[in-house]
């Protein structure tokens, strides 16, 4: 199928090299990032149920988001080029990985989205019992999830001077999604819609490679049935992409959050752009 290869175009080839070299920007920005300061957002965060920190869990979340993007950006956009290299475009990797820097990230901007750091802490709480409810789902053994409710009642027990259990209701996937939405400056409904085109390709519905690709006819083999080809269109990749890093993307959102919350500073900063400018010259 070699023959039926088409390039990329100057417009998507320019969006793929910002989102890879942003998202390495992002995790040099990430792994030169200190704990946060006493007088700081999320140290009054932490300082309402310290036993788990929300700056921790913030990290945690916004580790993973870039950890895909970077996954991806070494796919298609890597820092050093074999010769031989030749990079194959398919939608599914893209919109895969676009889609679980979504969900990680849309994590890290709900919890630091509060508009007070009780509701951040509120959101913190409610993250980690849905974490323990899904944790336990994911467990055979009655011991085990004996266990994974022992912690629960354990974090019920410890945040009750602070908030009353029914505050504490581990959230909804799409609840978190449309909330953060508003706080990155996107639609909520074109988020849910690229997110379930992207869930749709990551688990292999037929839908998406209908409507994600341009389906272009060949040979009539049967009467009715053309063997073809399916060409990803690039709009939709980009957009996707650009959901997940961009100016108004959530992993952008998520890492504003960690200097907001005061995690880090200038120098921090200029220590994440030297590493980044020694990756490009080859270093990695």
């Amino acid at each position: 199928m070699d023959d039926w290869r088409i390039p990329v175009d100057e417009k998507t080839r320019l969006a793929c090299a910002e989102v890879a070299h942003g998202a390495r920007l992002h995790q040099h920005l990430l792994r030169n990032t200190g704990d946060p300061t006493p007088t700081s957002n999320f140290a009054q965060v932490n300082a309402l149920y310290p036993h788990e920190k929300a700056s921790d869990w913030h990290r945690s979340y916004l580790t993973a988001a870039l950890e895909h993007l970077v996954l991806w950006a070494d796919m298609v956009a890597p820092l050093t080029f074999h010769p031989d290299h030749r990079v194959t475009h398919t939608f599914r990797p893209t919109y895969t990985l676009a889609r679980a820097a979504i969900d990680a990230s849309s994590q890290a901007v709900w919890l630091s989205a509060g508009p007070t750091a009780r509701e951040c802490a509120r959101r913190h709480l409610s993250l980690i019992r849905w974490d323990y409810e899904e944790h336990r789902k994911g467990l055979s053994k009655p011991n085990s999830k004996q266990m994974g409710k022992d912690l629960d009642q354990r974090l019920l027990e410890r945040a009750a001077n602070q908030f009353r259990p029914e505050e504490l209701r581990p959230p909804t996937h799409f609840g978190v999604l449309r909330d953060v939405a508003g706080a990155v400056n996107l639609d909520p409904d074109d988020l849910e819609r690229v997110w379930r085109a992207a869930s749709g390709s990551a688990h292999g519905r037929v839908w998406p490679s209908l409507a994600l690709q341009h389906v272009v006819p060949l040979t009539e083999y049967e009467p009715g049935q053309f063997r073809t080809i399916r060409v990803p269109d690039p709009e939709g990749m980009t957009e996707v992409l650009r959901m997940a890093y961009d100016p108004n993307s959530l992993c952008r959102g998520a890492a504003r959050a960690v200097l907001r919350g005061g995690c880090t500073g200038p120098h921090r900063e200029r220590q994440a752009l030297a590493g980044l400018g020694g990756a490009l010259q080859g270093g990695r």
